[in-house]
């Protein structure tokens, strides 16, 4: 007699509302290359690095308050230990960084939106008002002026003495 195979019923894990970046919560798979990688001295983190363009890795060097000149160009792993955990402390961040954004649009009208555009009045009363603020402005230039070359006669006698 054949006995109908069942599935077991999955159980129910804890969510977590957020995941921080500086948890792991990798399967066994991720456990075992992590622990060769371990064996032979390189880390995932330090792959994932060495293999960023030369923006990227200024962007986080500049979080970890490092100088890109100096470091732009060096591996991961032969940084000192406290270069490696600023880098590490700025990745988080950087991380933490995007998830703040990650459900916002992040489109052009959201960072520069439109003005609404004011209303041209046609009036015969304009152009004369304008010519008066204009002769105005000319006025208060020219009373700038020429305090300005009073003062600079000034300056040029007190330095004569």
């Amino acid at each position: 007699m054949r006995q109908a195979a069942t599935k077991p019923a999955p159980t129910a894990l804890p969510l977590h509302a957020t995941n921080a970046a500086n948890e792991h919560h990798g399967e066994a798979g991720q456990a075992a290359i992590a622990a060769i990688r371990s064996m032979l001295g390189k880390s995932s983190a330090a792959s994932q690095y060495d293999k960023l363009n030369q923006q990227q890795r200024a962007m986080i060097l500049f979080a970890a308050r490092l100088r890109p000149a100096k470091y732009i160009n060096m591996p991961l792993l032969s940084l000192t230990l406290e270069e490696r955990e600023a880098i590490r402390v700025a990745i988080i961040a950087l991380l933490d960084l995007g998830k703040a954004f990650g459900c916002v649009p992040l489109s052009r009208d959201q960072f520069f939106p439109s003005r609404a555009l004011k209303p041209v009045v046609s009036s015969q009363a304009a152009p004369v008002r304008e010519r008066e603020v204009n002769n105005d402005v000319d006025n208060e230039l020219a009373a700038i002026n020429r305090l300005a070359a009073s003062l600079s006669a000034d300056i040029n006698e007190i330095e004569k003495h």
